[in-house]
């Protein structure tokens, strides 16, 4: 699902004359307050797996109502799975 449009990207940059390797992928998660760690490193791991995605930004800011505390935490804990 994710690779096919970026490939189609990649495609017309080259088309148009532009480096397909100079264009990145960043995939973007937003995580609920019903989403896990485990969850969250899972989609990680995966898209570093399966996809051509060259980066990944898990965006806590939702979970911001929990304090900072937590999310540091919540931070800590995926960057502990996923690695």
């Amino acid at each position: 699902m994710i690779n096919q449009p970026l490939h189609e990207v990649r495609r017309i940059a080259e088309a148009e004359g532009r480096d397909p390797a100079a264009i990145d992928a960043i995939l973007r998660i937003n995580p609920t307050t019903e989403s896990t760690v485990p969850e969250i490193a899972e989609i990680i791991l995966r898209t570093g797996d399966e996809t051509d995605v060259d980066h990944v930004f898990v965006d806590f800011v939702h979970l911001g109502d929990q304090g900072v505390d937590q999310a540091l935490e919540l931070l800590r804990q995926t960057l502990e799975l996923s690695r």
